[in-house]
């Protein structure tokens, strides 16, 4: 593994430096960017949950509004019908007027006490709902008594103005409703209920278009889970949030829901249809309902993740500027290393005397510079001693191998010399064996002139072989003295 490892870095010494500098640079811009990021996150969060709660603001306030201009066309009838209790004829007259007036209430309703009047005994009510273009006249609505419906008991009962909840059974036209009731009184005792009714649809579609921003809805949810408001129409119905929570069974849903129908005020982050969100969630005022805002993460956080884009591209270009610098720099600061590097490589080849110069620099490039210097220098020095010590020697050798020449020489001469004695000393030898011979073989007959003549010829060839002799020792005694004179 760690020959891979090795193969993989640049054979240059100053890359390798640069590449762990930026190394090591890179885990510090790591460290420090990330903490700055968590730092960052945390302060764009809290912003990010500001933005969440001001579009919540905007969107209670969008809602509000839509609802107090209703409001405020039914307290207008409602006092023409409060001043007109005994007179139904007006009654009639002004409830179709706000219908026709006001095309987006779509029922409007009169329910008095039972027994209110004497000549209608019982329940009593004068309903006015549009079909079209048509206005419609009922006494019945829900197919059930009006005494037990939420807009007339709620609001008779709590003697105060009060908008009802969605039942299932609450529909004009096919389309679920919520009603505004206003108590009647009479003498200060409350004789019955003013109430109109406004269509789902058109109050989601009306908040829809409201919305502070296209990529963020709004919903509005009554504490009995039944959404008011709410870009899928098909949740406009009782019970609807509960049927949500089924689709999304995960505990940190199931919180918001029962956190929002407990009237609670706060902000959390989940995923919707795969899009990681912020839920901003608040009760509506001077109602039983919540009302809250699903906003995309990446909206609110927008710049945040715009900022992370932009430093992490601050980060690549630092690092590569500061590699830039630290390659060339360190590259520069090692020019003498590669000096070295070359002559070391000139040595290796038998080159000592390729000139390399000092570096005035007081650092260990500089030391460890002049120090080869110096070394090389020493060594061409150590060299030319070697070199004159060989040449010396060499000389020493030339005058041996004459000597030895001259030597060899002489042991021939000599040789030849002795050779040449012997030679002239045998003959002579030879005669006085001769002598000898005859002498000792024919003495018994040889007379006395014989034997003088063969002892004058033994007495020449003696002063021969004793000249020869002589010429011997004179020779080896010059050669001695010679010897010794050297």
């Amino acid at each position: 593994m760690k020959p891979k490892v090795r193969y993989l870095l640049p054979n240059s010494l100053s890359a390798r430096l640069s590449l762990w500098v930026m190394l090591f640079v890179a885990i510090l811009f790591l460290a420090t960017f990330s903490l700055m990021f968590y730092y960052a996150r945390q302060a764009v969060r809290v912003e990010a949950e500001g933005k969440a709660e001001d579009m919540l603001q905007k969107m209670e306030i969008a809602a509000a509004n839509t609802l107090h201009e209703k409001e405020v066309v039914a307290r207008q009838t409602f006092w023409n019908v409060e001043q007109n209790l005994h007179n139904p004829d007006a009654i009639d007259d002004y409830l179709q007027e706000i219908l026709r007036n006001t095309p987006e209430i779509v029922g409007v309703a009169v329910a008095f006490v039972p027994d209110y009047y004497q000549h209608r005994p019982g329940e009593y009510m004068i309903y006015y709902y549009r079909k079209g273009t048509q206005l419609i006249k009922s006494e019945t609505f829900a197919d059930e008594s009006y005494m037990h419906q939420p807009w007339y008991e709620e609001t008779l009962s709590r003697n105060t103005e009060y908008w009802s909840d969605p039942a299932e059974n609450y529909k004009t036209n096919g389309e679920p409703i919520i009603s505004f009731g206003l108590p009647l009184h009479e003498d200060g005792k409350a004789v019955g209920v003013f109430a109109i009714d406004i269509s789902l649809y058109w109050l989601s579609k009306v908040i829809e278009g409201k919305r502070p921003s296209p990529n963020m809805y709004g919903v509005i949810a009554s504490r009995k889970g039944a959404f008011i408001v709410h870009p899928d129409t098909t949740l406009l119905k009782p019970g609807a949030l509960f049927k949500l929570m089924e689709q999304f069974p995960g505990a940190i849903y199931s919180s918001l829901a029962y956190k929002m129908m407990d009237g609670e005020t706060g902000t959390a982050s989940a995923v919707f249809n795969g899009v990681k969100s912020f839920i901003a969630y608040k009760p509506m005022k001077a109602t039983q309902w919540v009302v809250d805002v699903v906003c995309p993460e990446e909206e609110v956080m927008a710049s945040y993740n715009q900022l992370i884009s932009l430093m992490i591209l601050i980060v690549v270009l630092a690092l590569m500027a500061i590699a830039a610098f630290f390659y060339f720099f360190i590259h520069k600061e090692l020019l003498p290393l590669r000096t070295l590097e070359a002559s070391a490589k000139q040595m290796i080849k038998g080159d000592y005397f390729a000139p390399v110069t000092t570096n005035n620099r007081q650092d260990e490039v500089g030391i460890l510079t002049n120090s080869f210097v110096a070394m090389r220098r020493s060594i061409r020095n150590h060299l030319n001693k070697i070199d004159r010590n060989r040449e010396k020697l060499d000389e020493q050798n030339k005058a041996l191998n004459e000597a030895h020449q001259h030597v060899k020489e002489a042991d021939r001469v000599k040789t030849a010399f002795l050779q040449n004695m012997t030679d002239q000393m045998s003959e002579p030898v030879l005669e006085i064996t001769k002598i000898v011979t005859d002498v000792r073989e024919h003495l018994d007959v040889m007379d006395h002139e014989q034997i003088v003549k063969l002892a004058g010829q033994m007495d020449g060839h003696t002063n021969t072989i004793t000249a020869l002799l002589d010429r011997m020792l004179e020779v080896a005694t010059k050669e001695e003295k010679e010897e010794e004179s050297e």
